[in-house]
């Protein structure tokens, strides 16, 4: 399946059947399977997954690091499929990155830290860097501490240094390798939140590479590789919008939850159907709509946030009907985790806080109606 953040404007990544491979003797391993991803402006993408399962092969590849090898590439409009190490050099000074470890210099000031990455760029001036690094280290809260060293500095603040240099030069496309792994959750969640403020006000898309689930809600879109292949994150998207769930929970529903997806008009739960699955939505807009009995329809919701889901009504009455129509509304594609009738009966039964929660939310839209 192909991943797309939205069809209405030029991408800023689009892989195609992306693939490469590690040789290590004389055998060569393939790391990353077909991939097809696309990732447009202002979007923050997020991507985990086990160590080893290619996020880091991909990041690389999108961050101009590494050659592709196999499939096509496109990055700020550049094919990279046979790309020489020239123009990927050219690339990599259009591309900001924040990495784990800082990857700081200490004998510079924070302030000249982040001037390095304006010198790469055409038409250095001194003045301008300076002024420009100052500006941005302020939006990163460091404004008092420019001639700093970063042996000076705590593990957050060298990162929201690394940002300010990442984004300093204005990038388009910004990538995040592990950038909250050396911090505290509480540290982690606040650089995420000014890293991803900062490039949604450039208008840049940020790729995020984290093991660090508590920072998912932030994302605009998640995915997970695993053993060289892109799919929905579906253990995450579980968690997001069911939060009460426990681990062994969500690894036993996200082996039994189907990632569907629905064009737009397309109508995923027809009223008086009888029911059979509870959806949880994680792309895209629905209307939910009841058709009275003198045939008139009546609009009772829209729900367009990641996370919202629907259809538990009919799956908790003794009747087991659909007493609504939810089909898709807007003109993009809505994807949904799909979740059958005996796993969600289990889910609520074994869960009792889960039960709580989606029996309180079926009152209110019965009351609703």
């Amino acid at each position: 399946m192909t991943h797309v953040m939205d069809n209405t404007h030029e991408p800023l990544v689009k892989a195609s059947g992306l693939k490469h491979s590690y040789q290590v003797g004389r055998v060569l391993t393939e790391v990353l399977h077909g991939i097809d991803l696309t990732i447009l402006n202002g979007k923050s993408v997020f991507l985990v997954g086990q160590s080893g399962s290619g996020k880091t092969t991909l990041i690389s590849l999108i961050g101009c690091l590494r050659s592709v090898q196999d499939g096509s590439l496109k990055v700020l409009g550049e094919e990279l499929r046979d790309a020489g190490e020239a123009k990927l050099r050219k690339m990599r000074r259009r591309i900001g990155y924040v990495f784990q470890h800082f990857n700081l210099l200490d004998f510079m000031t924070i302030r000249q830290n982040v001037q390095q990455s304006l010198k790469l760029q055409n038409n250095y001036s001194v003045k301008e860097a300076r002024f420009l690094s100052e500006e941005m280290l302020e939006r990163v809260g460091l404004g008092d501490r420019v001639n700093a060293y970063p042996p000076q500095l705590s593990g957050g603040q060298k990162q929201r240094v690394a940002i300010a240099r990442s984004l300093v030069h204005r990038p388009r496309l910004v990538l995040a390798d592990e950038p909250t792994a050396a911090l505290d959750s509480v540290t982690g969640r606040e650089i995420i939140e000014i890293f991803q403020t900062l490039a949604r006000e450039q208008n840049s898309a940020a790729l995020i590479v984290t093991h660090n689930t508590r920072i998912l809600n932030n994302a605009d879109e998640i995915f997970q590789m695993e053993d060289g292949y892109l799919g929905a994150a579906t253990r995450e998207q579980l968690s997001l919008a069911l939060p009460t769930l426990i681990d062994r929970e969500l690894d036993e529903i996200a082996g039994h939850t189907d990632h569907q997806v629905y064009p737009p008009g397309d109508v995923i739960i027809r009223q008086g159907d009888t029911a059979t699955a509870f959806f949880i939505l994680i792309k895209g807009e629905v209307e939910i709509v009841h058709t009275r009995q003198d045939g008139k329809e009546e609009h009772l919701n829209t729900l367009c946030k990641r996370g919202d889901y629907f259809g538990e009504i009919g799956l908790l009455q003794e009747n087991a009907l659909r007493t609504a129509t939810v089909r898709v509304a807007g003109s993009q594609n809505t994807e949904v985790l799909a979740i059958g009738r005996d796993v969600f009966l289990k889910m609520v039964s074994d869960n009792k806080m889960t039960r709580a929660i989606i029996m309180d939310d079926m009152i209110q839209r019965l009351t609703l109606r």
